[in-house]
């Protein structure tokens, strides 16, 4: 949802809403009077009585509004503050109620136009009085953080603070703080139910009504599961009580779920209610049999049959055999026999709508079902249409024909159901349409390692994606061909490698408002310094892969890094102690030294044993960082004593997805890199514990093709941050010391990793990644073979890159908008090609031993020959 937002200002990369350059003629409200100021401030405009101090917290008072009648609200509020003396903000532009009220935006905020402080309890019950009489009869979308006031349908209130304060935890995010009514700090929880904080009383609340037996909706539908919300309303598996069947439930949000033909969630389900009616008479099982719609106080329900199955891209994701190394042919041969037979029914089904007279219009792998026996279903008629009439505005990336093939008369749900076979095959839609010229090529590369797809699918996927020629102008670097990958991978990836450089150089904003180098969405719930998501990390692997960083761009991270230091974590990945550490590497030790003491002094220092945000990384930091900064050595000792006490329980208690970054082989790094330079046994044999209790979490059979495997409890994880690529690192460094267990183990784990495809190409959970740990096996055993996959699979992110004029570039983890972070954008696709193309010299965060104390060659070939055997 938050991601959405940061779509709305800009088409290259995620930006904040707020800095959209055209949001619409402001909002403002009439007669202002003397003495008051107003401000912008983000999406909001601020209006303050001149001599006024805001509390620090209070009863929050907020008005909701429809968009016919923004103007008379923001009077009427605006009226009633200024004769209060009362504080209060308002939506600023017509960008940003849309943003508010769209279907996919932040459900914790919808709904609020106005906002206002009242000091005390009396004045906000004057002021809701005053509202409530005044908006009778005016209609609003509900604040679901809020209480509504009386009878009203747009006064709400709740209690929070008025001025930010924060408290920032341990993986870098911040919560907002409000004091209880003991005087306490206490999370200002902004969810989306009405919470108060502890010994606060709602002196505006009716009297409680008492419940009596489970709520039933119409008196009949029990809900048994949340399946989704969205601002729009949700969706919930239910009990028919009548019938006892399963029942699929919808709900619609009145005023909000707004799209851009100006409809409301409302409309279209009701819409819904008689598209589904009308299929199910002409054509029944085509759609789920409708079962009720009804309305219960102001939300519209709309009741289905249960329609069981999995998801078409869960479906694939669990069935694929698309660009796995090992995979016998007979497997990629059943598989696309299998796309081809859902493929079929679903093109029926179709069929059987348009001759209905009707256009799905959103034809995704978020609305087919793939069952059992691989007979789908559609689900989700909201974005139904007459055949005759243009098509729905919603639709999802990648299966929408964008405008310029849509102008060419192609039909939205023949593009969806090509996008559908692109799907089956690769899900990587956005590169195609942005930059197609030769992608096809390198997509039909991967796709047919092993057995050739059948032709009559190929064409199906590519019946209109790929055709055309993009919307970017010239580039100075091209895409390698599928020749020189299979040819020359080391020029082409060399090539590649250039071109990537030159388009994150290009990126740098070293003057920017917020970001030098654009972020994920999820750096603004971090930071933008950050090694994971920021400029740090960008820095790092500029500088790993032996790029000169230009003066500025380290100017501004250091000058941001000291400015605030004070708001950071202590971690590795998003605080301190890693911005310390790219510092330090950078020339500016004296600087790189202030965080590095900062981090050690946090109060979240401990908070945790893990390598991401907690004591590993640290520590690690202050092993790598021990030349040249006096006391870091006895600092990384006394934290791997630290987490050793006990037997190391804290830090098995503690750990989280297997994988580098909260799992125990990141935590077991730390410790066998403490080993190694300081010579200490116990340090290496509790890495060495926590790698096999690692192991412990493991599931499938080594010896056979799908490897060891490991879960975050819904879904097999094969990446570097969290899944078998992150263990394989740890792996590999115990293997090379000796130890069996890892050594046997390593080729099951990295089995999983020898794929040249994802949704992602990033380091941490992507095809960037599983190149980086095999580039890592290959050195350590020295084979032919294993240097060969670790090339072959790097060369299958040449897929990812799109060219620009600046350079290449790399859409990230939603394939919306061009990243540049270490995480999931460019700079951790730059520093995986260093490391298959450089060797060490391109690590992520590794501590070489002293040379007097590193293994013999003996020692190091013996384990080589172990892991070889293997």
């Amino acid at each position: 949802m938050f991601a959405y937002w940061l779509t709305l200002a800009d088409r290259e990369f995620y930006v904040p809403v707020e800095r959209a350059p055209d949001p619409g003629e402001g909002y403002a409200p009439h007669d202002v009077p003397a003495g008051w100021t107003g401000t912008r401030e983000g999406v909001w405009a601020y209006w303050r009585p001149d001599g006024v101090v805001l509390p620090d917290q209070g009863w929050k008072v907020h008005v909701s509004t429809t968009r016919e009648r923004l103007a008379f609200t923001l009077d009427t509020v605006a009226a009633a503050c200024f004769a209060e003396g009362v504080v209060f903000k308002h939506l600023a532009a017509p960008l940003f109620y849309g943003a508010f009220h769209h279907k996919h935006a932040s459900r914790a905020q919808a709904g609020k136009f106005c906002a206002l402080y009242p000091p005390d309890v009396a004045t906000a019950r004057r002021l809701m009085e005053r509202l409530a009489r005044e908006l009778k009869g005016e209609s609003g979308p509900y604040v679901l953080t809020d209480r509504r006031f009386g009878d009203s349908e747009v006064v709400h209130y709740r209690y929070g603070a008025y001025r930010s304060r924060k408290r920032v935890q341990a993986d870098g995010t911040s919560v907002h703080l409000v004091r209880d009514g003991h005087g306490e700090d206490q999370v200002d929880v902004r969810s989306t139910e009405f919470v108060l904080p502890p010994g606060i009383e709602d002196p505006f609340a009716p009297p409680p009504q008492p419940h009596t037996g489970p709520v039933l909706l119409d008196g009949r539908f029990q809900v048994t599961e949340v399946i989704r919300h969205s601002n729009g309303g949700g969706t919930y598996r239910a009990t028919d009580t009548s019938t006892g069947a399963q029942v699929f439930v919808k709900e619609a949000r009145p005023h909000n779920g707004l799209i851009g033909d100006g409809t409301e969630s409302r409309d279209r389900l009701r819409r819904e209610w008689q598209i589904l009616r009308r299929v199910h008479a002409a054509a029944p099982g085509l759609c789920p049999e409708p079962v009720a719609h009804f309305t219960v106080w102001d939300h519209d329900f709309l009741v289905t049959e249960f329609v069981p199955g999995t998801g078409f891209l869960k479906w694939v994701a669990a069935n694929t055999t698309v660009g796995w190394l090992d995979m016998e042919p007979e497997r990629h041969a059943a598989y696309f026999a299998d796309v081809e037979r859902v493929l079929s029914l679903l093109g029926a089904d179709l069929r059987r709508l348009h001759e209905i007279g009707l256009r799905f219009g959103d034809v995704s792998h978020n609305n087919v079902l793939v069952q059992g026996d691989l007979t789908v279903r559609l689900i989700d008629f909201e974005t139904v249409t007459e055949r005759d009439q243009p098509p729905s505005p919603l639709g999802t990336p990648g299966y929408t024909p964008p405008p310029k093939v849509a102008e060419s008369g192609v039909d939205p749900d023949d593009y969806g159901f090509a996008g559908l076979a692109l799907c089956a095959l690769f899900p990587l839609h956005q590169p195609l349409e942005r930059d197609p010229r030769g992608r096809l090529e390198l997509y039909r590369r991967d796709v047919a390692r092993d057995t050739p797809v059948p032709e009559s699918l190929w064409r199906q996927a590519t019946r209109h994606h790929g055709r055309g020629q993009g919307d970017l102008g010239p580039s100075a670097y091209e895409l390698p061909t599928a020749a020189d990958l299979d040819e020359r991978p080391e020029q082409a990836l060399t090539r590649l490698r250039e071109g990537l450089t030159a388009g994150l150089l290009a990126m740098a904003r070293p003057d920017g408002p917020d970001w030098v180098f654009p972020p994920s969405p999820r750096a603004y719930s971090f930071n933008t310094l950050c090694v994971e998501h920021g400029t740090a990390g960008v820095v790092y692997a500029l500088r790993r892969s032996g790029t000169d960083v230009p003066d500025a761009v380290l100017d501004r991270l250091r000058n941001d890094a000291l400015s605030r230091v004070g708001e950071l974590t202590p971690g590795l990945q998003t605080g301190s102690a890693g911005i310390a550490w790219v510092l330090d590497e950078s020339g500016l030790r004296e600087e790189a030294g202030h965080l590095l003491g900062a981090a050690l002094a946090h109060p979240l220092a401990d908070a945790s044993a893990q390598l991401a945000t907690g004591a590993a990384g640290i520590g690690l930091a202050h092993l790598a960082l021990r030349d040249g900064h006096d006391g870091a050595l006895e600092a990384a000792a006394r934290i791997g004593d630290a987490i050793l006490r006990d037997d190391g329980a804290a830090a098995l208690a503690g750990a989280g997805v297997p994988g580098l970054a909260a799992g125990l082989s990141g935590t077991a790094l730390f410790l066998h890199s403490l080993g190694a330079v300081t010579g200490e046994e116990r340090y290496t044999r509790a890495a060495v514990r926590l790698v096999h209790a690692e192991l412990d979490k493991a599931t499938g059979d080594g010896d056979g093709p799908e490897g060891l495997r490991f879960s975050d409890g819904t879904r097999i994880m094969p990446h570097l941050a969290t899944g078998a690529a992150g263990v394989a690192t740890a792996l590999g460094r115990l293997a090379a010391d000796g130890d069996e267990r890892s050594a046997l183990a390593l080729p099951g784990v990295l089995r999983v990793c020898r794929l040249t495809c994802s949704m992602e190409p990033g380091l941490y959970a992507g095809v960037a990644g599983w190149a980086y740990a095999l580039a890592e096996h290959a050195e350590l055993t020295g084979r032919d073979a294993d240097r060969r996959a670790a090339l072959r699979v790097a060369t299958g992110l040449a897929k990812y890159a799109v060219r620009h004029p600046t350079g290449l570039r790399v859409l990230g983890s939603l394939q919306t908008r061009y990243q540049a972070d270490l995480a999931s954008g460019g700079a951790g696709v730059l520093l995986a090609l260093a490391r298959v193309l450089d060797g060490p010299t391109a690590s992520l965060f590794t501590v070489p031993p002293p040379t007097a104390q590193a293994p013999s060659a003996d020692t190091h070939r013996a384990a080589v020959a172990a892991v070889a055997a293997v």
